[in-house]
Parts: structure tokens; sequence; C-alpha cells
């Protein structure tokens, strides 16, 4: 029996209660973009070009207000109406970014006390408004507001204003500050990227903040001169460093009502029991995954999307491989500084979001779906998947993963950067990405990173090659040349007489940049070249700098052949610098008395790290090249060999392998009995144990297995002599891997305090452990 009907509208005051929720100001100013993009994206607009017009105050003051203004297709009033009131979210939440709604209500709640909306539309006479006053609100304790009008400017102009004004104080403070307008800025430079590009996702669309146009933030990936990407060969196949993903799903009921996916064979919601409301939805996951031209440990990772709006920038999530309840990183784990440069855009647009916007639902099957697209069944590492019995992995990540994964070459052989798309100088790989950011032409293509690529190969390839031998002299003799007499003859009698000499010089990209040094305030632009020790220019001099006063660049002229630089303490690049250090003092005022050695050291600490022996670095490399080491051994014998080599270790060795893997993966009892079967005690193992296992078992390792050395092949014709030569083998690999497990058992701290000579013979033992290394498979 129902006796009386109670009225259940909420207080007045629920409204600015919103506002309490923690949302920053950059993402309240995008809530009211997204209902902008959203205009553009339902209903064609009759300008030229969609643009949306955001205004923040500048000063600290009363009359300080925000506005976001945009040249879209307006709402009706009615619609204007329904639109602002708390809790709607229009009649299409799957497939739209804001639709006032939720994330209005709590960003202008968030943002002022008061708040006005306008709207027109182009068939329009005037513009059609609201205000929502909620001081005033609470005073008459109800919603009801009054409709405001104004009239248009022009007759054609169409689009929604929202005004917000009596800013909030601590507010006010925040937008006050240029530093946070700028990160603002930033923030919707990266949120919207994907839109603010021609030929954007969804859409196309410009923004402007203060009047200056946002510049979408892209991604700075290896691209070719055709824009298509670079490609690498992978076995028979090429490899794009671009990976383009579309993947279509099967189409599910959703209940616009509720927000919720359903069961494909569901025809009613089982929440609100109503099917009117269901409807059936495309899914679809699309997007790229590609290689940077530069590493780095903050800018690496995918931006995920939902209807062009980044809702997660640079997330990692995809590259971790869970089991069991156990997550483990898979990249990046072969960099010895943690730097990756895995990046790309998955537009994930019917999987869940909350209402700030800012991370996908995990529980939603979309989530699950998208990994399976994007990375495929089990790990990325290889022999990881092997083990564990994966099948062949296709996806694109995978694909990625098995030719980029390393940030240096293993082993160094010539074509072996140009393989791994890599820039052996970082710090100028990422010098140069910042003028890729800042949108300067010359660095939209790759082509200037490549340079360095193809100068690393060529530096290789020049350090392989042998002097030719006194005998080979001889041998050319006796045949008259390479050509044969004959042919030596005929090109002798086709080249005239009184031809000048040609000089080769071959650019030196690593070298050629604008050099600044602060203490004397100078700049150079350097152009470097490679010559050769007859060049005139170079005067006879191992180098030589000069200034073109025409256009004032300057010339630097190297002999990289000369025995000066045969040497650990002199390369091309210490003479370059030491020959801007003299001119910097040289032509220094009389009343400096900044000394060479100042200018020199600045020099020397921006454009020479790569020689820099760092000791926290040397004891990643070390401790990854062991870990290399050790996964390289699991899967090489059978899983009674396996058994067999563990028994050999001491007790305590295996305790400490076992307690290792136990603590590795605590709710997976039976992985540390694989971990024995399998091969994969090493990795659990330490240093020392490792190299007293290779010690004792050095077959295991040699012949095309760790490393491109024979071993088991050595014949000399005498057991004796076979014998010793195997030992000298075994001896000096043991030297140089002793040395890198003193590098990895020491402390940081300690090495600080090392002598240069041992910091540089460990560093020599990392170098030489690569020469031969098996490649990836």
């Amino acid at each position: 029996m129902v006796d009386q009907i109670e009225d259940l509208t909420p207080n007045p005051r629920i409204l600015p209660m919103l506002g309490e929720i923690n949302l920053a100001p950059w993402k309240c100013v995008a809530e009211l973009i997204d209902n902008s993009v959203d205009a553009f994206l339902h209903e064609p607009t009759t300008s030229p070009r969609p643009t949306i017009w955001v205004t923040l105050p500048m000063v600290d003051e009363e009359s300080a207000r925000i506005q976001v203004r945009d040249n879209g297709p307006g709402m009706a009033p009615d619609t204007l109406a329904t639109a602002v009131k708390a809790g709607w979210s229009g009649n299409d939440p799957i497939s739209s970014l804001g639709l006032f709604g939720m994330g209005f209500n709590i960003a202008t709640a968030r943002l002022g006390i008061v708040t006005s909306v306008w709207t027109t539309r182009p068939d329009d006479g005037e513009w059609t408004g609201l205000r929502i006053d909620f001081s005033e609100l609470i005073r008459q304790k109800h919603y009801q507001t009054p409709r405001l009008r104004r009239p248009k400017d022009d007759p054609a102009e169409s689009g929604t204003e929202i005004i917000v004004e009596r800013v909030k104080q601590e507010h006010r403070a925040w937008f006050s500050k240029a530093y946070n307008r700028s990160n603002l800025r930033k923030d919707l430079a990266r949120t919207y990227s994907s839109m603010l590009r021609d030929g954007g996702d969804l859409i196309s669309f410009k923004l402007l903040v203060d009047g200056n146009t946002v510049v979408g933030q892209q991604h700075c990936v290896w691209s070719g001169d055709d824009g298509k990407g670079r490609q690498v060969q992978l076995g028979q196949e090429w490899l794009n460093a671009v990976q383009t993903i579309d993947a279509s799903m099967a189409s599910r009921p959703y209940c616009i009502e509720c927000w919720e996916w359903l069961a494909a064979d569901d025809d009613a919601c089982p929440r609100c029991e109503s099917a009117d409301g269901v409807r059936q939805r495309e899914r679809r996951i699309h997007g790229w995954v590609g290689i940077q031209r530069y590493l780095s440990n903050t800018n690496h990772g995918i931006d995920l999307i939902r209807h062009g709006r980044k809702i997660e920038l640079l997330n990692r999530d995809l590259f971790m491989w869970e089991q069991d309840g156990f997550v483990e990183e898979e990249y990046p784990i072969d960099d010895p500084r943690h730097r990756g440069r895995i990046v790309g855009e998955i537009h994930l647009d019917h999987c869940r979001v909350p209402y700030t916007k800012d991370r996908f639902d995990r529980t939603d099957p979309a989530w699950a779906e998208m990994l399976q697209s994007v990375r495929g069944e089990g790990p990325l590492r290889p022999e990881k998947a092997r083990q564990l019995g994966y099948a062949e992995n296709s996806s694109p990540l995978y694909g990625l993963y098995q030719v980029f994964r390393r940030s240096s070459p293993k082993p160094k052989v010539a074509g072996s950067y140009a393989k791994l798309l890599i820039v052996p100088d970082n710090d100028r790989a990422t010098e140069m990405a910042t003028r890729f950011y800042a949108g300067e032409f010359a660095y939209m293509t790759d082509s200037k990173w490549y340079e360095l690529v193809s100068e690393a190969d060529k530096d290789l390839l020049r350090g392989s090659e042998s002097p030719t031998s006194p005998e080979d002299d001889k041998d050319d003799e006796l045949l008259g040349g390479l050509g044969g007499g004959d042919q030596e003859h005929e090109h002798e009698e086709e080249e005239p007489i009184d031809s000048p000499p040609v000089y080769v010089r071959d650019p030196i990209a690593s070298l050629s940049l604008s050099y600044n040094e602060q203490a004397l305030g100078n700049v150079w632009d350097v152009e470097a070249y490679r010559a050769e020790s007859d060049d005139p220019e170079l005067l006879g001099q191992p180098w030589r700098m000069k200034r073109e006063a025409a256009t004032g660049l300057w010339t630097f002229l190297v002999d990289t052949d000369h025995p000066v630089f045969r040497s650990y303490t002199l390369t091309p690049t210490d003479a370059l610098l030491s020959d801007l250090a003299h001119n910097a003092v040289s032509f220094a005022p009389r009343s400096s008395e900044v000394p060479f050695a100042t200018v020199l050291a600045e020099l020397r600490s921006r454009y020479s790290t790569g020689s820099r022996l760092d000791p926290g670095e040397l004891t990643a490399r070390a401790s990854l090249l062991l870990g290399d080491i050790a996964r390289r051994f699991a899967g090489s014998a059978d899983a009674q060999d396996n058994e067999a080599y563990f028994a050999e270790l001491t007790l305590s060795e295996q305790e400490h392998i076992l307690s290792m893997a136990a603590s590795r993966s605590p709710e997976n009892p039976t992985g540390v009995s694989a971990v024995v079967g399998g091969g994969r005690f090493l990795e659990f193992a330490g240093g020392p144990t490792l190299l007293r296992f290779f010690e004792s078992h050095p077959e295991l390792f040699f012949d095309g297995r760790q490393w491109n050395r024979a071993y088991s092949t050595i014949d000399f014709g005498s057991g004796r002599a076979t014998g010793e030569a195997r030992e000298s083998l075994v001896s000096y690999y043991s030297g140089l891997l002793k040395d890198i497990v003193w590098l990895a058992e020491r402390d940081t701290t300690d090495l600080e305090t090392a002598r240069r000579q041992r910091l540089l013979r460990a560093a020599l033992a990392l170098e030489l452990l690569d020469v031969d290394m098996v490649p990836d498979a």
C-alpha cells in the first residue's frame, strides 16, 4: 500500500560538492574540450576547420575567468537545458569523450562557482545560454535557472561557449603562474596529439590556448625518408620499424543506460532488466607500435587512446609478463641504464574508463583482447616462451621485441648498428629529438639519425680491416696488381698525366654539430671530415680546424689513421674539443681569467660522454651480460643433463639457487623444479658460480653456443698440443669473465674509489666478450 509519494530530487548542495572530487586543473580544462570534440564528431560543422579556443586567467584576481569556445554545430535550446543537468550523459556514452554529463559537472564545479554555457546553430538568430550559480541554487533550494539570450555578431556563426567565473582562489593562483600554463599546454598537446595533426584520427581540429596554437606532440620514430618506416632484415623477411595494428572483434550488445557490455547472447540488460537500451556495438583495436630514434628512461611506452583522446600516456603494462599472479618486466631488461625506445598508439574505444579518464578498466574483457592483439600470448622473450611451450608468436610487439630489444649490438660487427637501428651516442640522438619535437624541418625525417648509424657501422668495418702486409705487396708485384698487368697498363693510359689528385673526404656525422660552451660564451658550427694523410689542407698534421670566412662555419679535418690516435688517451673527439677550447681561450677578452682547462673540461662533460667510465653503468652492463649468458644456457640441454649439471654444484650453491628461484615465484612451487630441469639454474646462481661452471664445462659455451669460437674442433694433430690450445682459449675467456664478475659483485660506491686502470680493464673485458658473441636468435 502506498500512501504518499516522496520527492527525491537531490539538494542543490550536491552540485558544488562535485567540486571536491580531485581533478587536476588541466584535466578540468580537457573535460570542457572533450565536449567540443564530441560536437565535431557527432554532427558536421559548416566551419572550414574545427577549432577550439581556450582562454585562461593570467593574474590572480577575482575577475579571473576560464573560457572554452568552439565553432561546432551548436545545440538546440532544449538540448542545452538537458546537457547541463547533473549526471546526464547523452544517449551514446560508449562512442563519445564527454557529451557534458558528469565530466562537465565535476570540471566546472572544481574550477569555479558560476558557469555559463552559450550555444548557437547556423540558422539561429541569437545565442542561447544558461547560467549555473552554485551559491544562488543553494540559496533558492531548487535547480531552476532562467534561459538567457544574446545577439550574434555574425548570423552564420555556430558553436558552444563555456565560461567559468568566480574561479576558486587556489585555481586562480595556479593559472596565474606561467610555468603552470606552459605545462597545461604540453599536457593538452600530448593528450590530443592524435587529433591535432593533419589527417588526425577521427577528426583533425585546431586548438588555441591564450591565442597560441597547440601543436600535438608526435612520436620521434624511425620513419625513413618516405615516412613509412625503416626496415631491417629478420631471417628471410623484412621487418618495418613501425608496425600497424588493426583487429576487428565480433560485435557485442551494450546497454547505453547502465554503461555495461553484455554477454554475446544477452537480449536484455541483466542490471536494468530492459532491452530498450541494448545496442550492438562494433569493437575494433587499431593503432601502431614502433621504435623511437633515441633511448630514454622515461619517454617510452604505449599511448592508450579512447575516441582520439589519450587516456594513458607511455603505458608499460604491455611490457610485463604475468603468470600465476607473478608479474615480471620484460622490457627494457637489456639496457644497463634501463632505457627503452618502444613506443606506440593503441585505440581502444570500446573499453571502459572512469570519470577521471586516467586509466582503462583492466577488468573489462576488452583489455585482455587488446593485450592478445598487440603482444600475443605468452612471454615476449623467445627463450622463455619456448620453455613454457607457447606456439609461435606473430604479434606486432613480439616482432619488434625480437629485433630491437637491445640498446647495443651483440656482437659488434659491421652492419650491426643498422640492423638494430641504434645511434651509439644516445646523448646526440636525444638532442636531435629535442629539435624534432620543436618542429625543426631538417629533423622531421630520420636521415640525420641514420647518418650516425651508418657512420658507426663504417667505423666497425674500418676496424675489422687488416693493413696490407709486405708479403701481400710482393704478391701484387708478381701478379702485376690485382687486375693483372695488362689491365693496370690500360688504366694508366686512360688517366690524363696532368690530372690533379682527388682527395677523398668522408663526412663524420657524429662530430658535425653546433658546439657551445658557457664559460666564455662561444658557439661553433662544425662540419667534420675524415681526410687522407696527404690532404694538402691538413698541412701534414694529424688534424686541423679552420673557419670559412664567408659562412662562419668551422671545418674540422682529421686523419683518423694517424698513429697518434692508436692510443687510449686521444680520440678524434678529444682533438676537436681541444682545438675548440684553445680557440675560446685565445680569443677571450684580456680581462678574462677563464683557463684552458676549465673550458676543455666543460666541453668534454657535454660532448664526450661516451668515453666516461661510469661505475654505475659498468656494474649494470656486467650484470646484464652475466644474466644474458645464463639465459642463453637455458634450453641448450635436455632435462636429464641439466639435472646432472645441477648436481655437480656445491650444496650451498644449490640451496642458494633454489632459494632465489622460490622467492622469485612464491605462488608457483612447481616452477622451482622446472628451474633445474629447464636449465635455468644459472640465472639464479650468481657470477662466481657461473664462472666456475664455465671453467668446468667450456664445451657448453663455445662452438656457436655463446661465442663463435671453435673449441671442440680444435685439432693440432697431437693430444698435448690440442689440449694446450683449448686450455689457452678457456683461460682467456675465464680472465674476461672474472673481470665481469668483479664488476657485477661490487657496489657502485666501491667502484667510485677504484683505480682508473682497473675500471678500464673491466670495461674492455665487456667489449671483448661482445666481439664473438652469438647474435640473438
